[in-house]
């Protein structure tokens, strides 16, 4: 008897360690759970930043290859426009003189060139005619070559005065020509440096809001680290009290099967006892009451 208040006072304090056992799991698994809901949310903030940050990265990235291709056509317009330069730089020179030789002729000094422009045309004509027509001795003919070099080098020399003007024309074509692809590339310069200065501006607002973004990448990851951490910890919690739990159940569960064991010991001694004192009163010829005549009966002992 004795035991068994013991072990049902036992069972009354496993019940209620039980019960505060329940209570605990019951906030270990709502605390981990909340835990893993934030660190849920805060993964899929941090990964929607990273997401974020690839899509700017690569527009950057365009911005700079942009960028750097424009800076590329700015030098190449640029050595472009310096040969241009340093030609009509050369040419102008060049004008220069020819003017100065133009407005050392007079007119009618160019008359008269051009007069003797044609008679040592007619010469020269004359000799080949003669050289081609003829015969002639070497020492002829060899006379008649060097006098043909010779009213040659007049002739070209004379047109040579002659012929500044339009000279001077040529000169002022080529140099108009060249200034006009000169204003053409420092236009092209200018316009593609403002397009470059754009997409370089773009390129620093990517990376500034890169910047930006992986800040808050960082610190939704740190969150993300913390917040699996104390799932972790509230989970082991959680695991822990669930093995005590079963551990105190099976302890219940134990000495409640002692319990009805020790009920039926105690059940079966006092049948015994009952029955053998049944007896003894009908070996005493007293008279049994139902109950006693019925458990004599069914042990068969009378």
């Amino acid at each position: 008897m004795e035991i068994t208040t013991e072990r049902h006072r036992r069972n009354e304090d496993l019940v209620v360690r039980l019960g505060k056992l329940e209570e605990e799991i019951s906030f270990f698994k709502k605390k981990r759970d909340e835990h893993n809901q934030l660190t849920k949310e805060v993964l899929t903030k941090r990964n929607e930043f990273n997401e974020q940050i690839n899509e700017d990265l690569a527009k950057a990235k365009d911005y700079t290859a942009k960028r750097d291709d424009l800076n590329s056509q700015v030098k190449q317009s640029k050595q472009k426009r310096k040969i241009l330069q340093d030609k009509v730089k050369e040419n102008k020179k060049v004008l220069e003189e020819v003017v100065e030789k133009d407005q050392a002729l007079k007119k009618d000094n160019i008359r008269r060139k051009r007069r003797s422009m044609r008679s040592l045309n007619e010469n020269i004509n004359k000799i080949e005619w003669d050289l081609q027509t003829s015969v002639l001795t070497s020492e002829k003919e060899k006379e008649m070559v060097q006098l043909l070099e010779k009213l040659s080098e007049q002739l070209n020399k004379i047109a040579e005065e002659v012929h500044i003007t339009s000279q001077q024309t040529q000169m002022w074509k080529e140099i108009s020509v060249a200034q006009r692809e000169i204003n053409i590339l420092h236009i092209q310069i200018i316009d593609a440096a403002k397009e470059s200065q754009i997409y370089h501006n773009l390129m620093n607002q990517n990376y500034h809001q890169i910047n930006e973004l992986r800040k808050q990448a960082n610190d939704n990851h740190k969150k993300f680290l913390s917040f699996k951490k104390q799932s972790d910890t509230f989970h082991r919690d959680f695991l822990s009290k669930v093995a005590e739990k079963n551990e105190l159940k099976g302890e219940l569960r134990e000495s409640k099967q002692k319990i009805r064991a020790e009920i039926r010991e105690k059940k079966q001694a006092n049948l015994e006892e009952n029955t053998q004192k049944a007896y003894e009163k009908y070996e005493r010829g007293e008279n049994l009451s139902l109950d006693e005549f019925r458990l004599l009966v069914e042990k068969g002992m009378i």
